[in-house]
């Protein structure tokens, strides 16, 4: 009998520590909650939080003071406006011909290059039996992030901050990635590139060096309405564009593209 009284009260004495381990852990898990979510509950804090940032939207690096002035000096006529509000509709182009397997909503003034990237997309979708949702789209932002020039070929990449309900299904409709519940807030670069006239120069995916239509002569500034040789008008003679060329998502994210 005494044998047994002994085992017994070391089983007490284990299942006190465990209770007090256990007691202390959720104070200190209380104590963390409190401090990081304002709630006792850890798991109801975590939640809020998410939610919250689900709500909040990315911050774009705006560089429209710096490079606005800058573009209108070599182009003039440029309407930051007009091109601002295109920027969000190829995003939103983007978006619906990814989740729709068409490209037919991407708008006219982008490049045979980028429909062709998203065409990729698509076709890489569907090979792996896979679909992407966007869902509830709305930009909070668009900015210039960047401005640069090479030669004649000239580059605006506009930041754009989206918040979105993003997740990828497989053929089964099991979810890969993302959330259905909260959105994801997340930026996009979207560049605007100078070309020449993509339907007399039968060219779309790459902007084009130039020069003058009568001697050759390069044509080194950008604003530049006659050849500084020859006195040729240039811009009269070739005719020039603005198209949309790439969307790339600023995320370390893994996904398909």
């Amino acid at each position: 009998m005494g044998a047994l009284i002994i085992p017994l009260a070391v089983i007490a004495g284990l299942l006190v520590v465990i209770i007090g381990a256990g007691f202390f852990i959720k104070y200190k898990l209380s104590g963390i909650s409190r401090e990081m979510f304002g709630t006792d509950d850890f798991m109801e804090g975590y939640k809020e939080q998410k939610r919250k940032l689900s709500e909040t939207p990315r911050s774009v690096q705006s560089m429209t003071h710096i490079y606005g002035p800058e573009i209108l000096r070599d182009f003039p006529d440029f309407d930051l406006e007009l091109y601002r509000d295109h920027a969000k509709a190829v995003l939103r182009g983007y978006l619906n011909a990814i989740a729709t397997g068409s490209t037919s909503t991407l708008p006219d003034y982008v490049t045979n290059t980028l429909r062709s990237h998203v065409q990729e997309i698509i076709e890489n979708l569907n090979a792996n039996g896979q679909k992407q949702h966007y869902i509830e789209p709305v930009i909070h932002g668009c900015e210039i992030g960047r401005y640069f020039k090479k030669g004649g070929e000239v580059t605006i990449q506009f930041n754009l901050s989206l918040g979105v309900i993003s997740y990828l299904e497989d053929e089964n409709g099991k979810l890969v990635n993302g959330d259905k519940d909260n959105k994801l807030q997340t930026l996009f670069e979207v560049d605007l590139i100078y070309l020449q006239d993509a339907d007399k120069m039968g060219v779309y995916g790459e902007a084009l060096g130039l020069t003058c239509p009568n001697c050759g002569a390069p044509v080194k500034n950008l604003g530049q309405k006659f050849c500084e040789y020859c006195g040729t008008g240039v811009v009269e003679v070739n005719t020039r564009v603005w198209k949309f060329n790439a969307v790339r998502e600023q995320t370390k994210r893994r996904t398909a593209f």
